[in-house]
């Protein structure tokens, strides 16, 4: 199954991409963080949160245009052609 990835701000500085198509071998959400810190070992510090052993809790989560929260986020199911996006809290000034 592929799905594609958006990268935006410091995902983008990291990754040296502003998207990437991934294949995935199983369809959650958590098979996608896996696939992507594996991948790209500086994202940890922007998406996990080792003290908690989850998500970010500053991630928001962009999948087809349609954020999505929650404690289960992880267990989200992924489907051929998804889109989506990390993004960090906005700032200004």
């Amino acid at each position: 199954m592929i799905v594609e990835v958006l990268y935006f701000a410091e995902f983008k500085d990291i990754t040296g991409k502003e998207k990437e198509e991934l294949e995935l071998s199983n369809q959650s959400l958590n098979d996608l963080i896996d696939l992507l810190l594996k991948k790209y070992h500086s994202l940890r510090k922007l998406l996990w949160d080792d003290k908690l052993q989850k998500l970010s809790n500053f991630i928001s989560v962009i999948i087809n245009n349609q954020p999505f929260h929650g404690d289960n986020i992880l267990s989200k199911q992924l489907n051929e052609g998804d889109i989506i996006a990390f993004l960090l809290p906005v700032s200004g000034g």
